[in-house]
């Protein structure tokens, strides 16, 4: 008798043991999949959020460069009118070179960002450092041997462009520093003006961004194991009814971990903490099911050009509604302009891609056009960056309006300006459609403090083509650039159209 209990006793000890030990398996099977899931879904954020940065210090340089270069050309106005000499107008180019700093978007340092300018032969006209200005630099190499002023000049030629080489950094007496830099060429005096970041600057931001994503995903660890303790706490109270539902339970969270989120778990009938975990088990399948199927339709869906498709997230609870809304931001980042929240320049490439191949298959027209705010350099230095901001969402919108039809597609190309892409109209429908948006901008009331500032004027340069397969789509785009230089050259504040 004694023998019999103690062998019972052992066999309930044995299946608490192995129920734990499945209930366990069980847990931490959900768990593993949902941190799985987060991982993928923080991973591919952190990527983005990396790529984002890496492309904001690009774009930083680049911008500095061609805002300064469009000083130098107003500058450069001023003597072409008889306001002052040639020399008088070289020598303000030169101290507005030499002294204009800008943010390099390194953390903790403003206005660290300087410029330079090269002669065609290599000859230093202006730098920040004197002793490098008036020297002879065409035969000077980094430690790599590279001959990057040579490598400035070419690039400047070829209209712009980024180089990679080593130069002393400003505040280290010592050694030289990888820097990425962009040249761009200021015609008139033949200047090539340069610019760049320090990559390690660039380092540091991106060290900073992976202690966070590192911070997010110990917190996601941490809750993930408190979650699996106290699931096994209440599920070992009620060991008897847990057996044979676990183990269905369990067979159905194997087939999650293979990704399978289409089967239906069993059924199960209990009216107790089993019952729940099965009914907990079928929403998370549910939802992981609904939400990857969401993403995948929304990457589609962004693939073919349609890049304001977005899913309900109000199905979403929890966590899961968090991951939902995330991942829609994400979207938004990849897709959308954040000031002005009209698309960007990468939402307009996709859109514009599928209606070329649109116009290639069914033989018709399609239209783009540039849109630039005029002088909006001075616009900026006389009321501020805050109101010129202001000043881009308020154009954005009124081209928003002014943009109708359902299939018409505007978006910021970048800096002040925005470009309109209109499928299936040509020349004459095109240029109606810009002279009403620069009418509407110049008639739109931008609120502002100061009387000068509540309105601007906008150039539009237009692009027509009826492209067939053999055709280049850069080509529709560069027309439509050379459209809008005219129309900047011939006076500003009207529309222009490119080579049909």
């Amino acid at each position: 008798m004694n023998e019999e209990v103690q062998k019972n006793s052992i066999l309930k000890s044995g299946l608490k043991r192995k129920t734990l030990l499945l209930t366990g398996i069980l847990m931490l099977a959900v768990i593993v999949i949902q941190f799985t899931l987060s991982l993928v879904f923080l991973n591919t954020a952190l990527h983005q959020n990396i790529e984002y940065v890496e492309n904001g210090f690009d774009t930083n340089i680049k911008t500095a460069v061609e805002t300064l270069v469009s000083t130098l050309k107003a500058n450069h106005r001023l003597y072409e009118e008889g306001i002052i000499s040639e020399e008088t107008a070289k020598e303000i180019a030169k101290k507005i070179i030499r002294d204009t700093r800008y943010s390099s978007g390194t953390p903790g340092q403003i206005d660290d960002g300087y410029f330079w300018a090269d002669m065609a032969d290599g000859y230093c006209v202006v730098h920040y450092n004197a002793a490098n200005e008036g020297t002879m630099r065409w035969d000077a190499q980094d430690q790599e041997g590279t001959y990057f002023i040579r490598g400035f000049i070419r690039l400047g030629d070829e209209g712009g462009g980024y180089s990679d080489f080593y130069f002393g950094k400003p505040g280290h007496e010592e050694g030289s520093y990888k820097k990425r830099g962009y040249t761009l060429k200021f015609e008139p005096y033949g200047w090539y003006i340069s610019t760049g970041n320090y990559y390690d600057d660039t380092a540091a931001v991106i060290a900073d961004i992976n202690r966070l994503n590192f911070i997010n995903l110990s917190i996601l660890f941490i809750t993930s194991f408190i979650t699996a303790t106290i699931g096994l706490f209440l599920v070992s109270r009620n060991l008897n009814r847990v057996v044979q539902p676990i183990i269905k339970i369990s067979a159905r969270v194997r087939q999650l971990s293979l990704g399978d989120t289409s089967t239906k778990p069993l059924a199960i009938t209990t009216e107790d903490e089993i019952g729940e975990l099965h009914t907990s088990i079928l929403r998370v399948v549910n939802t992981l099911h609904k939400l990857l199927n969401n993403i995948h339709t929304m990457i589609s869906e962004h693939g073919s050009g349609n890049i304001d498709y977005r899913f309900d997230t109000q199905e979403f609870f929890g966590d899961f509604k968090v991951l939902a809304e995330s991942v829609l931001e994400l979207a938004d980042f990849g897709m959308k302009d954040q000031l002005t929240g009209l698309p960007n320049r990468r939402g307009f490439d996709n859109r514009l891609e599928m209606e070329w191949q649109r116009a290639v298959r069914e033989g018709t027209v399609i239209s783009v056009f540039f849109i630039d705010v005029d002088h909006f350099k001075n616009y900026n230095d006389s009321f501020g960056h805050q109101q010129g901001d202001e000043t881009l969402g308020v154009v954005a919108e009124t081209i928003r309006r002014s943009v109708k039809r359902s299939i018409d597609f505007a978006a910021r190309w970048g800096g002040e300006e925005f470009v309109v892409l209109l499928p299936s109209t040509d020349a004459a429908g095109a240029l109606v459609v810009a002279e009403k948006v620069r009418v509407e901008i110049e008639n739109v009331h931008i609120p502002c403090n100061d009387e000068r500032g509540r309105r601007v004027t906008v150039s539009i340069g237009v692009s027509t083509q009826a492209p067939i397969p053999e055709d280049n789509i850069n080509d529709l785009i560069a027309k439509a650039d050379a459209a809008l230089y005219r129309a900047k050259e011939t006076g500003r504040n009207k529309v222009s159209a490119g080579d049909r």
